[in-house]
């Protein structure tokens, strides 16, 4: 995977953010890959919120807007987790590959540019 962000948390939690999603595809149905990715998620965006917050960042409104559609989507999937077969998972982890891939080269770079100019690197 290459390197998402000059930040090193930033950059270390998106590797495993990847890392996940291509575990879903390997998962069987009962595995609990799609918890580890909803519980990992969750306090990878509470702390790109947290910075956004204590900065003042000002697209924060929008970014969090986004972090909740992939929390929905996450928690829709959770919801029926046991029930997904190989083909469906392997759909999940594109479909979900791909947003987080925009997510991070898109409005995540606007936050790292924003923290980078910060005193809070």
């Amino acid at each position: 995977m290459r390197k998402t962000s000059h930040i090193i948390w930033q950059d270390a939690q998106h590797q495993v953010l990847f890392e996940i999603l291509d575990l879903i595809k390997e998962s069987g149905p009962d595995s609990q890959v799609l918890l580890k990715l909803q519980d990992y998620t969750e306090n990878h965006f509470a702390l790109e919120e947290l910075y956004m917050a204590e900065l003042e960042f000002p697209g924060r409104d929008a970014h969090i807007e986004s972090h909740n559609r992939f929390r929905t989507e996450i928690d829709q999937l959770v919801g029926v987790g046991g029930q997904l077969d190989d083909q469906f998972r392997e759909i999940i982890a594109t479909f979900l590959t791909e947003w987080l891939t925009r997510h991070v080269f898109g409005i995540d770079k606007e936050l790292e540019d924003y923290i980078l100019q910060s005193d809070a690197r």
